[in-house]
């Protein structure tokens, strides 16, 4: 990640969208007492730091998003545009994986490491995609663009697109039409 995707990135998913003074406002974020936006930012300026190349300070926030919000995000992890955190705590999101744009991600949530035996990112979250308190992705476990992942289910298989899913083992509770929005049934 370069600089410039941070900052655009940043733009868009702590500051909302707005380009003025881009870097006192992100300052002012990291100070802040807004816990979201302070745990997306820290993310991106971890994931900038391990590709400039700067692994101790990569190493020194993960730290403290660990310490402080129990939040283990993988740097070399992936993330599509307009990741957003409500409430960033006890997530845990492994290494080699990939995950889409506009994912919206709850407390307690765990997308597990890629099999052992794949070679590079293995996609496990698509675009648009909710995952509720407690949600687990394991094993081989993979979801598709525009899912809903109810609280507390347990996904070990991969599911397609326009689905909602529920239970453990977690299982297609309903489809969503194709020109249904999902982000109707995730009004937060």
């Amino acid at each position: 990640m370069s600089y410039k995707s941070f900052l655009e990135l940043c733009t868009s998913e702590v500051l909302g969208g707005k380009p003025r003074w881009v870097h006192l406002r992100l300052l002012k974020v990291l100070f802040s007492l807004n816990p979201s936006r302070k745990a997306v930012l820290n993310i991106r300026l971890a994931q900038c730091c391990v590709a400039c190349g700067w692994q101790r300070l990569a190493s020194w926030i993960q730290y403290r998003l660990a310490t402080r919000f129990g939040l283990y995000v993988e740097p070399k992890t992936e993330i599509g545009k307009g990741l957003r955190l409500p409430h960033p705590t006890a997530i845990v999101i492994g290494k080699g994986l990939k995950i889409g744009e506009r994912c919206l991600i709850y407390q307690q949530v765990t997308l597990g490491a890629a099999p052992r035996d794949h070679q590079g990112l293995m996609p496990r979250v698509g675009d648009d995609v909710t995952l509720y308190p407690g949600a687990k992705l394991v094993g081989k476990g993979c979801v598709g663009n525009r899912v809903v992942v109810g609280a507390n289910a347990v996904v070990t298989d991969v599911f397609g697109d326009d689905v909602v899913l529920a239970g453990v083992p977690a299982r297609v509770v309903r489809r969503v039409r194709a020109d249904d929005r999902v982000g109707a049934l995730r009004k937060t």
